[in-house]
């Protein structure tokens, strides 16, 4: 009985909950005399009819049904239980907030002997976590959009507007002044490497602080405003019963998802609040979700849930796979129709979006809505026969037995709901930004043969109306023999402008000329630089540069799939122990390198099909080895047992069984770097004790992606055979996103010798990468901080 006297003194100043906007207007009522109260009836009447029609509209009667338990939690429509409600919602909120926060922090792990003495705390330390976590930063600029006192907050140690008066800093959005202070903090963190503030502690008499009550009001609309997005049976519950709610949220500082489920889980409100909210109820109850969402008829689609279900889907087995192969490899066949579905952003998406499980995961799910259209076409047709492939990228199927006469409008049809299913459900739950044009992504040929269909997909590129491309057509046909001698007058003009040069090897391109045009794409300037740099060349005139770009764009036209029986799914979800990422650099230039040698050697468009396919086994036999000596080579660098690897597409990931030292990292350098294959792998290490997979996986992208800069950045300053020398991994020494210290870690080649001033150089380009790389971040909204 102490324990409660003492919490309950803790939260009487507690003021200003907002969880109902008609709270004033229905305490004036109740208050009203009963002739007074006659005058106002028809208000009384839209009331409770407002409250009846919402109840029913969310079918909390059935909530109640499902589980009698809960039923009194949720609110009662008639005036005088209105008033009833509303009265102790206004006596006992307080004390309400402290059991969902005393609940939040029996789950976490506090001792309750500690409540009166942490709660100050624990209110600042969830007003930090949601200032800066990715999840609930929406929320909190939303909010302090309305808080003078918020916005001070984000300001109190910028001196240029932490001295300005109300009516000044009210001018500012929350965003920017959110963005101005993480930019002044990084600055300040440069120059002197101070430790963040200490946290302020609680005043010795246990009472809130009115900087802390501020905090905790803002915080709770906060919380209550997501809850209700998220889940629309929040608004069937009592006052009191979302006030525990959400402060069981706001004191659960570890992981707040404010996911329906998430939110409440563990929460001591009812035993059966966590069964109370299954899935079936917490998907928005939206005729436009239900038409797309049939495969997620029970859980909010969030990018985590999306990975979580699709990151490892594939719609064909092994052996179906084998089997497509076979057939695709006998080539041209009257009595086959080949169809390639292929994901033609998937480069640009995984550099965007820096997620690369996630991108991963949206084209499984697209594949999920394309074989299910596949199926019901097979069940409409039972002697059409359809085997079926599918890899990191691509979906594809060979149509044999009886062939409908109208399969290819079927197929066009099919292609064109599955693609407005995909985007119209990615849009809805906003796994993407709107202005992301997904009906476009995937593009789709047919053909006689695997290489036919290949091809028409890519066709499909260049043209503005995304629909199903026929090898047959005439367009199709004239286009690409045109681009075929269009591809073959290229090369022959660029031997000529670039002979004498290193930049000709073969018939065609040294693969660093196009890797430097693939990655440059439409910046002239830029191309011309890095090429000067890297082949040492004087000049190199702008119609080249134009012409080098047509003719890299037109070859990977014609650039054949990939066919991979057995796909692994490289990924981190595994690594609690920490591990690393591995990128093959160059795997693209080099295919397309292959297919430039192939069409120089092609007179037609059928004999170019057969030699770039020649030329795809070749790459794929030298990548297969190259595969093959990494999971070798970095398992016998470190103790044995000590970390296990996964190889998919062109990515490599090792997985740690014991933590990684920094002994062990170095070794793994220097051993890919004794090699042929020296600087051509990007290493991103993340360390253990990374407890969410989701920040595992995305920490190791962001590696990557400071690898590529720093590597570009140095192209044009340092030798470009002691740059191939060198093997860099990035160190990510945080648990969190977007803030931390990274250290760049170097595995030199044998005969490598760096000199004072390279090493320094090398630095000094690191330090500049990670800047740009969070300025890239924080120009989108993000802030980023990591730090060397």
């Amino acid at each position: 009985m102490f324990f409660v006297r003492v919490l309950a003194l803790v939260l009487v100043p507690l003021y200003g909950f907002a969880f109902d906007g008609s709270s004033i207007g229905l305490l004036a009522l109740c208050s009203q005399s009963k002739s007074c109260l006659l005058s106002s009836n028809e208000y009384v009447k839209n009331l409770v009819s407002t409250c009846n029609m919402q109840m029913k509209a969310l079918d909390c009667d059935g909530l109640a049904q499902k589980n009698p338990e809960m039923k009194s939690l949720l609110k009662h429509c008639d005036f005088q239980s209105q008033c009833k409600e509303q009265e102790e919602y206004e006596k006992s909120k307080e004390l309400a907030c402290l059991r969902g926060y005393k609940n939040a922090l029996v789950d976490t792990g506090i001792a309750l002997k500690d409540l009166t003495v942490s709660l100050g705390s624990f209110i600042e330390s969830s007003w930090d976590h949601f200032k800066t976590s990715v999840k609930q930063r929406n929320e909190f600029i939303r909010q302090c959009n309305k808080s003078i006192a918020c916005k001070r907050d984000l300001v109190k140690e910028d001196h240029r507007y932490n001295t300005m008066s109300d009516d000044q800093l009210n001018k500012y959005t929350a965003a920017y002044l959110y963005v101005q202070a993480q930019d002044m903090k990084a600055y300040q963190a440069s120059l002197d490497r101070a430790p963040g503030r200490p946290r302020a502690t609680p005043p010795s008499n246990n009472r809130l602080t009115p900087v802390q009550e501020t905090m905790l009001s803002d915080l709770m609309n906060m919380v209550g405003d997501k809850i209700g997005q998220e889940y629309q049976k929040f608004s069937c519950y009592s006052g009191l019963a979302k006030v525990e709610m959400a402060c069981y949220v706001i004191g659960n500082v570890v992981d707040p998802t404010l996911l329906a489920g998430a939110a409440f889980k563990g929460a001591r409100l009812v035993a059966a609040t966590g069964r109370a909210i299954a899935a079936e109820e917490a998907i928005r109850a939206t005729d436009e979700v239900s038409a797309v969402g049939k495969l997620y008829r029970g859980s909010i689609m969030t990018r985590e849930a999306l990975v979580k279900d699709f990151l490892t889907y594939s719609p064909t087995t092994v052996t179906e796979n084998e089997k497509w192969i076979a057939i695709a490899e006998k080539g041209v066949n009257s009595k086959v129709r080949f169809l390639d579905v292929e994901n033609s952003q998937l480069k640009g998406l995984n550099d965007t979006l820096k997620d690369k499980n996630l991108v991963t995961s949206l084209t499984n799910y697209h594949k999920k809505l394309l074989f299910d259209k596949i199926e019901e076409l097979k069940k409409q047709f039972p002697d059409l026969v359809i085997d079926q492939y599918s890899d990191f990228k691509s979906s594809r199927f060979a149509f044999s037995g009886k062939i409908p006469k109208d399969l290819d409008q079927r197929l066009q049809q099919i292609f064109k709901e599955t693609n407005q299913e995909f985007a119209q459900f990615l849009k809805l739950q906003k796994v993407v930004r709107d202005g992301d044009a997904s009906t476009d992504w995937f593009r789709a040929g047919v053909g006689q043969s695997a290489e036919q269909a290949n091809v028409a997909a890519r066709y499909s590129r260049s043209q503005a109306d995304n629909i199903v491309q026929s090898y047959a057509q005439e367009n199709l046909s004239g286009d690409l023999t045109s681009k075929l001698m269009n591809v073959e007058k290229s090369r022959q003009n660029l031997r000529t402008s670039l002979n004498g040069t290193s930049v000709l090897e073969g018939n065609t391109l040294n693969s660093d000329a196009f890797d430097i045009v693939r990655k440059n794409m439409g910046n002239d300037d830029k191309i011309a630089a890095a090429l000067k740099d890297r082949f040492a060349l004087t000049n190199i005139p702008s119609s080249t540069v134009k012409e080098l770009q047509t003719y890299v764009k037109s070859t990977d036209e014609f650039s054949p799939g990939i066919f991979v029986p057995q796909r692994e799914v490289a990924h981190l979800n595994d690594a609690v122990q920490g591990g690393f990422s591995a990128d093959v650099i160059g795997l693209g230039a080099s295919n397309i390198k292959g297919t430039a040698e192939a069409l120089s050697k092609s007179s037609n468009l059928d004999q170019a099909l057969i030699e770039t396919r020649k030329a795809e086994k070749s790459v794929t036999v030298e990548f297969k080895a190259q595969k093959k000596f990494f999971e070798d080579t970095v398992t016998k660098a470190v103790d044995p047992g000590k970390i296990r690897t996964v190889c998919s597409g062109d990515d490599c990931v090792a997985i740690a069984v014991k933590p990684l030292n920094d002994t062990d990292k170095k070794k793994i350098l220097t051993a890919l770097a004794d090699s042929k294959y020296s600087g051509k792998f990007r290493l991103a290490f993340v360390p253990d004790g990374v407890t969410d997979i989701a920040t595992r996986n995305v920490l190791s992208t962001h590696g990557e992606s400071v690898e590529k800069l720093l590597r570009a950045s140095l192209s044009s300053v340092m030798e470009p055979r002691k740059l191939q020398g060198l093997t860099f991994g990035l160190d990510m020494r945080t648990q969190v996103l977007n803030d931390g210290t990274v250290k760049l870690l170097i595995g030199e080649a044998p005969g490598v010798k760096l000199s004072v001033q390279e090493r320094a150089l090398i630095q000094k380009k690191f330090e500049e990468s990670l800047r740009s790389f969070n300025q890239s971040f924080t120009s989108k909204g993000t802030p980023s901080n990591y730090s060397p």
